[in-house]
């Protein structure tokens, strides 16, 4: 049975919503291999192993003079060795000259910054102040006394070893774990692919040159979303072609058949574009008595899928669509250490991915859409992440009386207000029908009543998901 990682804490009702979702959902994740310099915000699909140790060489622990420390080990007070040239970093390059190539191996010094990748021919570096290094009389320099190996050198692989554990599963790539993985050697990773996105507009009325708000919308969220692979499609519904042309035949003024798409169109626009998204939200009507939202009994679509629609439980956003595609490449089965939670070896076990396209219908008005894209949707698209849920859900004390529903969670839109002492405080949105303004304006949480025979108190702790 697949095994749904959720939050120990998250109320049952909210833990079976998830659950059936995620059965419904293909298997496995789909990855792509890519240049590091392509992976900034993505997220990486295995652990990340060093290729090379760091530094890859001696670099100076601080800025001072690098020496040959063997020609030091004869120096006394009483039989000073003598310095023939005290060279500078920032005026060798000043004047094109590379300092890697002067002659360090003698009784040459090279003033160099920290950090700084030390020349094959010097071993270790000494503080400007050190009493050891007397250049008080300019014409006289000398080494007054020993200087150790690997002084003031941190030395290769003492950072990071060929092997070491750099990054783990499941990190957003940012620029910052850029530098490091650089460091480690690595010049392309494995990453959950970035899903090619098409929101499908499909309402009657849309005019030729325009998408209805919700699309609109849906498009804009995933953007702020990091998926910038976005395309927005139009889609008439469909049309029971029989019914139309019986009415045609008897030439009825009323009918329109720009409102509708014809059987065999509609089923091919998604024969077309499922080899070429990944994922196709589509956002349509409320079924309000006839089948605003269907697909035909086609070799393009998963006999497994559930035909009807997927109930969230929730007041609005009652419910929503899951369909999948027929594989579109064969899947892949990869068998993988099986690690315990005390990250102790289990044996194996075998992974299955599937390449199959998701199609999630969000029937309703902008306010269901809204909702389902926060409460359902971003889950679907990180469902990799075995902390998501984790992350999103997050407790508040409201401020307020909030009505419940005996039978269903409730979805109200809410402000929350954090805290010095890390406590969130929630405040409901007063106007919350879908033709109102207030929410899109003010709202920056979605607050997740749940369903009780009695009203929620001032101070209670409720779940919420921040917008924002």
């Amino acid at each position: 049975m697949r095994k749904l990682p959720v939050p120990e804490d998250l109320p049952y009702d909210l833990t079976t919503i998830y659950y059936r979702l995620f059965m419904q959902l293909p298997l496995g994740e789909l990855k792509d291999t890519v240049n590091l310099e392509m992976a900034l915000n993505q997220v990486n699909a295995t652990d990340i192993h060093a290729l090379q140790d760091y530094p890859v060489h001696n670099i100076s622990a601080y800025t001072g003079w690098a020496i040959n420390s063997e020609s030091t080990q004869a120096a006394s007070k009483q039989r000073s060795i003598l310095i023939d040239n005290l060279y500078c970093w920032g005026s060798q390059l000043y004047r094109s000259v590379n300092p890697y190539k002067l002659d360090l191996s003698g009784k040459n010094l090279l003033r160099i910054p920290q950090y700084t990748k030390l020349p094959e021919s010097v071993d270790a570096v000494i503080a400007e102040e050190d009493k050891r290094l007397d250049i008080s009389d300019y014409d006289n320099k000398k080494i007054i006394a020993p200087v150790s190996t690997m002084q003031g050198v941190i030395q290769q692989g003492s950072v990071i070893q060929q092997g070491d554990l750099i990054l783990a599963k499941n990190e957003k790539i940012t620029p910052e774990k850029l530098i490091a993985l650089r460091r480690a050697g690595i010049k392309e990773i494995t990453i959950y692919k970035n899903p090619r996105i098409m929101v499908v507009s499909m309402h009657s009325f849309d005019e030729e040159h325009s998408f209805c708000e919700e699309s609109l919308y849906v498009k804009d969220v995933l953007k702020t979303w990091g998926y910038d692979n976005v395309e927005i499609k139009r889609l008439k519904p469909q049309r029971y072609d029989s019914a139309y042309n019986s009415r045609k035949k008897e030439k009825d003024p009323t009918l329109d058949e720009t409102l509708t798409t014809d059987w065999e169109s509609y089923n091919r626009f998604f024969e077309e574009h499922i080899p070429n998204f990944d994922v196709m939200i589509i956002c349509s009507h409320k079924n309000i008595g006839g089948s605003v939202f269907s697909i035909g009994r086609l070799t393009t679509f998963d006999p497994g899928s559930m035909p009807s629609n997927f109930q969230t439980r929730s007041i609005p956003a009652a419910e929503m669509g899951i369909i999948r595609s027929m594989p579109r490449t064969p899947e892949v089965r990869e068998i993988v250490p099986f690690i315990d939670d005390q990250g102790n070896s289990r044996g194996s076990k075998t992974v299955i991915t599937e390449d199959k396209t998701t199609i999630i219908n969000l029937p309703g008005d902008i306010q269901d859409i809204a909702l389902l894209m926060h409460f359902m949707v971003k889950y679907i698209l990180n469902k990799y992440d075995p902390d998501f849920l984790n992350k999103i859900f997050i407790k508040g004390r409201t401020k307020q009386i909030i009505e419940t529903d005996p039978v269903q969670k409730r979805l109200v839109w809410g402000k929350y207000q954090l805290h010095d002492d890390g406590q969130y405080d929630l405040e409901i949105v007063e106007k919350q029908y879908a033709y109102q303004i207030e929410p899109f304006l003010v709202a920056n949480c979605i607050v997740i009543v749940p369903f009780s025979e009695q009203p929620i108190q001032v101070d209670e702790n409720v779940y919420f998901i921040k917008i924002d």
